[in-house]
Order: C-alpha cells, then sequence, then structure tokens
C-alpha cells in the first residue's frame, strides 16, 4: 500500500495514455491475485511480461467469463496469455469461424494462433489432429449459411488448399449468390474491409439479414461494408433495448448512419448519460444520431474541450453544437484558419458547414452570424423564444456583424453591474456593443447623476448608454464596432 501511495505522487506527470496503463496495471495485477490466485509479486511479473497493462480489467473479466462458458479453466488462460489480449467480440468471432470451419477440441492455445493456423493448409490441420481427417471444410462451411441456395457447391483443391482460402471462396460465391454481387465487388468489399475475410457465417448471414430488415439494398450493404463484418449481437441488442433513443427511432436512425449497425449497447448507454451530464437536451441529440459513432471517451474528451474553448463555449446552446462534436478536428481547424484570416464571427453554421459552403464564405469573405445562431445563443440566455427579441434586434443594421463571444461577454458584463434579464431583452442589441463602450458610457451616465440626482431605471440606462455610444456616430450603428471598421453590407 505505501508502494501504491508513493507511486501516486508521480502520476500528475504521466501522459493520459501512461496514465490508464499505471491505473490499469495496478488494478490488473490486483485481479490476477484474487481471481487467479496468484501471488502480489507474480502476479505483476505476469502483467507486466504479457503486455496486459493496456486492457482494462473489466475487458479481461468479459474474456475470462466468455472462456470459462466455453469450458476452458484459468490455469488454461493463464498458459495461454494471448487470448487475454484479445477483444472478447474478437475471440467469439474466431471460435465460431474455427467451429464452422471443421475445428475439433477448440482449445486456448488454438485460440491464441488463430492466425497463423487459419494460413494453414487443410492436410496440415488433420495431421495435427485441429480438424477430423473424414471432414470436408468447405461443405462444413456451407452447412451454416442461412439462407442457403439449393445444392450450393463450391470448388476447391480439397485437403491442399489452406484453410482461410476454403473459407474465401466460401464466401465469395455465397455473397455473389446472396447480394448479386460481381467478383470485382467482392474483391473491393475484402480489401477495404479485411476482417470480413475471418468472418463468421453465422454471423455473416445476421448481419445479411439484419440489413435487410432496416432496408439496405446490396448495393448500399456493399458501399458500407463494415455492417457486413459489425458484430450482430450488439445490433440486435440496441434495438431491443433501445428502440427510441432521444425520442428518435433506433431503426432509422441506424438507415441514416448505417455505422450505428456497429454501435455496442454499452456505448450507446455510456454515450448518452454524458450528453445529458453535460446538458445536452434531447431535441439537439436527436439532430445528430451519429455521435453515437463515436467513444465515450472521445465524446467526453470533445465536450470539456468545447467548454474550455470561448469560440466554442458561446455555442452550447445552439441545437447543432453536436456538429462541432462529431466533426470536432475539422471544427478546430476552420476556427484558427478564420482567426488567421481575421474574421470574428465563427459560428456553428460556419464551423459545421460542408466543405463547398464553408469555401464559399471564406471565399466571399464573410464574417458575420446567420440569424438562427444568434437565435439560439439568445434563447439559451434568455430562456425566451423568437417573438421576444427577433423585431427589436433586426432594427440594428449590423446585428448579424458581432461575434457571439463579444456579445457574451457583454452580456456577463451587465449581469455583473445588476442588470435583470427583463431590462436587457428590452434593449436587446445593447448586447452588440462592446463592453468597454458600454464601461465609459455608464460613467458618463454616473457623473450626470450625481449632479442632478435623479434615479434612472435599468431600462432608461441602458437606452442611455446607446444614446452617448451613437452619439460619436452619428446614430449609424457604427457604435458596435471596438475600433474603425467598414463593415460590409448586404450580408444577411
Amino acid at each position: 500500500m505505501f508502494t501504491f501511495k508513493l507511486q501516486l505522487l508521480n502520476v500528475k506527470y504521466l501522459t493520459s495514455f501512461e496514465f490508464t496503463r499505471f491505473v490499469h496495471f495496478e488494478s490488473n495485477y490486483q485481479l490476477f491475485t484474487k481471481h487467479f490466485g496468484l501471488y502480489h509479486s507474480k502476479a505483476k511479473e505476469y502483467v507486466e511480461k504479457n503486455r496486459l497493462s493496456r486492457i482494462a480489467p473489466d475487458m479481461i473479466m468479459k474474456i475470462v467469463a466468455y472462456c470459462n462458458e466455453l469450458g476452458f479453466d484459468n490455469n488454461s488462460l493463464l498458459k495461454n496469455p494471448a487470448v487475454l489480449r484479445l477483444h472478447p467480440n474478437t475471440l467469439d468471432q474466431y471460435y465460431l469461424v474455427m467451429k464452422e470451419g471443421g475445428f475439433i477440441n477448440i482449445r486456448p492455445e488454438m485460440l491464441s494462433k488463430f492466425r497463423t493456423l487459419y494460413r494453414k493448409p487443410i492436410l496440415v490441420l488433420k495431421e495435427r489432429n485441429f480438424i477430423n481427417g473424414q471432414t470436408d471444410v468447405a461443405a462444413s462451411f456451407i452447412n451454416n449459411l442461412n439462407p442457403c441456395p439449393k445444392d450450393f457447391y463450391v470448388k476447391t483443391k480439397g485437403d491442399a488448399e489452406v484453410w482461410s482460402d476454403v473459407h474465401l471462396k466460401v464466401l465469395s460465391a455465397y455473397l455473389k449468390w446472396r447480394l448479386q454481387a460481381t467478383e470485382k465487388e467482392i474483391t473491393r468489399l475484402i480489401k477495404v474491409h479485411p476482417t470480413i475475410y475471418r468472418k463468421s457465417f453465422k454471423y455473416l448471414c445476421e448481419n445479411i439479414t439484419l440489413a435487410e430488415e432496416l432496408g439496405f439494398t446490396p448495393e448500399k450493404m456493399f458501399k458500407y461494408g463494415y455492417i457486413l463484418q459489425g458484430y450482430p449481437k450488439y445490433t440486435k441488442e440496441v434495438l431491443e433495448k433501445y428502440p427510441l433513443i432521444a425520442g428518435v427511432c433506433m431503426k432509422r436512425a441506424m438507415r441514416m448512419y448505417p455505422k450505428l449497425m456497429t454501435t455496442s449497447p454499452s456505448n450507446v448507454e455510456k454515450i448518452y448519460n454524458i450528453l445529458k451530464e453535460h446538458n445536452i437536451p434531447d431535441e439537439t441529440i436527436g439532430k445528430r444520431m451519429n455521435v453515437f459513432q463515436l467513444s465515450p471517451e472521445t465524446v467526453e474528451t470533445r465536450l470539456k474541450e468545447i467548454k474550455r474553448v470561448a469560440d466554442f463555449k458561446v455555442l452550447l446552446h445552439n441545437p447543432n453544437i453536436l456538429k462541432l462534436v462529431v466533426h470536432h478536428n475539422r471544427a478546430k481547424s476552420r476556427l484558427t484558419f478564420l482567426k488567421e484570416l481575421q474574421l470574428k464571427c465563427a459560428s456553428v453554421s460556419v464551423l459545421g458547414n460542408d466543405d463547398s459552403k464553408f469555401n464559399v464564405h471564406i471565399r466571399e469573405g464573410r464574417d458575420a452570424n446567420t440569424f438562427s445562431d444568434i437565435y439560439a445563443f439568445l434563447k439559451g440566455i434568455f430562456k425566451k423564444e423568437i417573438s421576444e427579441f427577433e423585431n427589436t434586434l433586426k432594427k440594428h443594421p449590423y446585428y448579424l456583424q458581432v461575434p457571439l463571444t463579444s456579445m457574451e461577454d457583454t452580456y456577463y458584463y451587465l449581469k455583473n453591474e445588476k442588470f435583470t434579464n427583463p431590462a436587457i431583452l428590452k434593449v436587446i442589441y445593447i448586447l452588440l456593443y462592446p463592453r468597454e463602450k458600454l464601461e465609459n458610457a455608464f460613467a458618463q451616465i454616473g457623473q450626470y447623476k450625481s449632479h442632478n440626482g435623479n434615479d434612472l431605471s435599468q431600462v432608461n440606462r441602458l437606452n442611455l448608454a446607446l444614446y452617448i455610444i451613437e452619439k460619436e456616430h452619428h446614430f449609424t450603428g457604427d457604435g458596435i464596432w471596438s475600433k474603425p471598421e467598414t463593415p460590409e453590407e448586404n450580408i444577411l
């Protein structure tokens, strides 16, 4: 325990990845002492030697539980640590495809060497008694096809053929029949999604059936080939547990974002909880369901970064804020580019647009928000609908050309000066003016009050501040600029 406390003193100097490995190492060696009965020193040595500090403890326990279901005891797992480094889904796929391809008495040492064994000629596998001598491997694979065409036959070289090549021949022939595919389409599919080369036929058939039930055509299955190599247990469980999430039908979401078919139910739950913890409403989540394609850790990290960066944080009330989570790296790159061009209005509409719209925005040199961006910002602050401020705000000629960060800064300054939301709302375009100019105007109003002894209402103070600022600019609206600028015309 003392040693552990000493180690913790150095945790703050670790990177995020190193810290994760450190925590996993401490948890994992304790796991091997408790669950496998190893002494502490042996457990530490085992975890370190077999690179298990990178694996989360709960993932190891899932692997152990799955292996125990297959009848493997803990001692056999200890002798084959490579199995403990596999993802449970991968292990399940390996076991199933080996069984489909005629392997018998499958043991941990066979699973740990799967990638070596599946490249072996069938004759070698039979000589080592991994496959029964009488087994027709191609027929064994075909028996697991559902549905299977009548009199389905695949020509092979017999036992001289490499086991994986027989799998590929059956796979190609089946996809040609089931999806009316060409040789070229299948070659491209395997090149882009190589794990399908080792896919269990049971799971492949289930993936095709699920895709058909969701309305995917064969052409779309090839276009989004990852849905054929996914883990159908996940898809089924997600549809069962979350038929509706954030008010959106999950089947419809999967049709719109096919990659959702590869998302685990635990990730759906974790991501939804993270979004709610960050006060993201269902209406916003429903607009960007592809957020569930990310990992929970990625969603958490990106939301925290959005809250740290002023230009992003001010957009949190926008119903499209999850665009900046899904396309976070692109949004960061665009924000940097806008600053280099000295364009100050960085809204979701700009940062989250597709490339063609963003390029038009840059080419035309626009430095303006859209009204929808301003509306979302003001609605988030005042909890009021558009009708409460639209007509007043639009009276100002440059209401679209003030950065939201500047409007937010002015709002919080007014709140610190004890102005109420109703008062600010009545003089809504006060938010378009820089804080420094308002400070100077209020100083002049203070001098007026000291001379005349008259108290002004909050609304009158705000209107008077506007009068003082705009008087210098002949009431043209140019008072919103921090320094002399030439506003663009007709930016709407």
